[in-house]
């Protein structure tokens, strides 16, 4: 009889032990899932709040380029303006930080230029094009590739590439014959490499029209090298590194010669200009890459376009960069 209890006692033990190793694996089960749930709604918090500090900043770039064009006067644009001025991150309460940069397009070289206009234009920013592609020690058949990227008719230009030699790759696909929308379509030009493609970018935008005047005040030694083989780049980087704020190209000229010949291609006010915006707020960071057109009539802004993701440099990395190549 004791025995027989016992055995009760020990089967009811281990059914106890079991109901309660069951409940501890639901009740473990569950927190983890709670865990994940909670973990999730922090990230995705986090990163509409990283989100709006990143559209709050395209905000206050908007009104800053505005205020620029009232207070500062519309006719020219240069460097020294606060626009133009490089911010170090900023701690936004005391949970995330922001940082921004501000440039102008019409500092660069236009590729939509090879798209339209008269064959006289296409033919000057062809030329200009190539000297950079040589200066930059870049095979110049790019500039042909990028004319038929742009251009309307299915006509081969040089060592170009039209429409049957990428319809004939796995997968094949039609060229647009149009202006370039987005950057990341030169990596689909027949026979460009990586590190062409990342030496050039820097000295190239995308301006949505065929215009390719380029200011004076704000452009690099490259871009105003590339204008005409005869300014060469020892010239272009005496500009560069003087202060440059002039009032007019006329004005510029004077005391530059050696740029009569494109003086008609160089203006000192911009129209494009370009934000770039990193908002971090814990584990969550979003990029975003806004482009204006700003009236030269009433300075009013107008946001062109919006590219989430795109790979942010901050300033701080970019000086740790420099003291290391010192």
């Amino acid at each position: 009889m004791n025995e027989t209890r016992n055995k009760q006692k020990g089967v009811a033990l281990i059914s106890v032990l079991l109901v309660v190793a069951i409940l501890v694996a639901v009740t473990t089960r569950l927190l983890a899932g709670h865990s994940l749930v909670v973990n999730h709604h922090q990230f995705t918090f986090e990163h509409d709040q990283a989100l709006q500090y990143a559209l709050g900043a395209e905000s206050l770039a908007r009104q800053i380029l505005y205020e620029d064009f009232i207070n500062s006067g519309k006719d020219r644009d240069h460097l020294g303006e606060t626009w133009a001025r490089q911010s170090m991150p900023l701690q936004i309460d005391e949970v995330g930080f922001v940082e921004a940069r501000i440039t102008d397009l019409n500092r660069c070289f236009n590729l939509n230029s090879l798209s339209a206009g008269s064959s006289k234009e296409v033919k000057t920013n062809m030329e200009r094009l190539k000297l950079m592609l040589r200066y930059l020690q870049i095979n110049e058949y790019l500039a042909d590739r990028l004319k038929d990227w742009v251009d309307s008719d299915n006509k081969v230009t040089g060592f170009g590439a039209e429409e049957t030699t990428y319809l004939n790759k796995m997968p094949g696909f039609h060229t647009p014959d149009m202006p370039i929308n987005h950057l990341s379509e030169l990596y689909l030009l027949e026979d460009i490499s990586a590190e062409d493609l990342r030496q050039l970018l820097p000295h190239v935008c995308l301006i949505p029209s065929q215009d390719n005047k380029i200011n004076l005040n704000t452009a690099n030694t490259l871009t105003l090298a590339s204008l005409d083989n005869g300014i060469g780049l020892a010239n272009a980087e005496v500009v560069v590194s003087s202060q440059r704020e002039y009032q007019s190209v006329a004005e510029f000229i004077r005391t530059n010669v050696d740029f009569s010949a494109v003086a008609a291609d160089l203006v000192v006010e911009s129209v494009f200009f370009q934000l770039h915006v990193m908002a971090s707020v814990g584990d969550s960071s979003v990029t975003l890459l806004s482009t204006f057109r700003r009236d030269p009539a009433d300075g009013k802004i107008t946001l062109l376009q919006r590219d989430f993701g795109k790979l942010f440099r901050s300033v701080i990395s970019l000086a740790e960069e420099s003291e290391e190549a010192i």
